[in-house]
């Protein structure tokens, strides 16, 4: 079991969600099970916050009902997904439609699946130094995008012409959020040209400063103040740092 999920974690093209996704899949088919499954999951997580969410829910649960969690935890993906398409579009409404994406967030990348017809032009960053952006921009267009694969020091320009940052998360909590290096380059430009970076994350990435602890431990990761930032969270939005009591309080339900 532990060689299946090292296969799992060890993708660096799939992003947080994607792998979240695949070890959902596996629990379901039946090939992650057991009482030693959620020490396991927090043993691989690394950075990624939604790994030990699933920990959590699985000790709360009897062993047979393994399967049902992840399940319901499916369900849930496919439920915030559509709702967070629909506060994207509110998130959007007025821009030109013109946004720019970094790394391969699946978050993000569920989303827009709800708004394809609604997004004109898409700058996506090849996301050095794994480039995993490249696979991001191939299937954004395979979905009917249309695509601008750019190397990540251009992304001033992308803003310059207006096009909004959308960007995934490893993690939520309090005062940051995490995700791929370069990210908070992006968001510095955005804020100074008076643009709303917006993240797009499920609730499974929600986690509290002190369970986060030290992470991220890997330095292709970083912090990024949440301050300015527009949080797109399922069916709810938070601008922060207008909205982060309410904010916190979705925390603290997620924990």
């Amino acid at each position: 079991m532990s060689e299946v999920l090292d296969k799992i974690t060890g993708d660096s093209t799939s992003g947080a969600t994607g792998i979240y996704i695949k070890v959902l899949n596996h629990i379901v088919l039946g090939f992650l099970k057991g009482a030693d499954l959620p020490d396991l999951l927090r043993e691989k997580a690394g950075d990624m916050a939604s790994l030990c969410y699933l920990a959590r829910r699985l000790e709360k649960e009897p062993l047979f009902k393994q399967k049902e969690v992840a399940k319901e935890l499916q369900k849930r993906i496919r439920t915030e997904s559509s709702a967070a398409g629909i506060q994207l579009y509110k998130a959007l409404a007025n821009s030109k439609n013109h946004i720019l994406c970094h790394s391969n967030s699946g978050s993000v990348m569920r989303a827009l699946e709800h708004r394809k017809n609604r997004i004109e032009l898409i700058y996506q960053t090849k996301s050095a130094p794994g480039e995993e952006g490249k696979a991001a921009a191939k299937l954004l267009k395979s979905n009917g995008f249309t695509v601008k694969l750019i190397a990540d020091s251009r992304t001033g320009n992308a803003i310059k012409e207006n096009a909004v940052p959308v960007l995934g998360a490893d993690c939520i909590t309090e005062s940051y959020f995490v995700n791929k290096v370069g990210t908070a380059k992006i968001v510095e430009q955005a804020l100074k040209a008076k643009i709303t970076p917006v993240v797009v994350a499920g609730t499974e990435k929600l986690s509290s400063e002190k369970a986060y602890g030290d992470r991220p431990f890997s330095e292709l990761f970083e912090r990024i103040p949440l301050n300015k930032v527009r949080l797109v969270v399922g069916d709810h939005t938070y601008r922060m740092s207008r909205d982060k009591k309410r904010f916190y309080k979705a925390l603290e339900d997620g924990d």
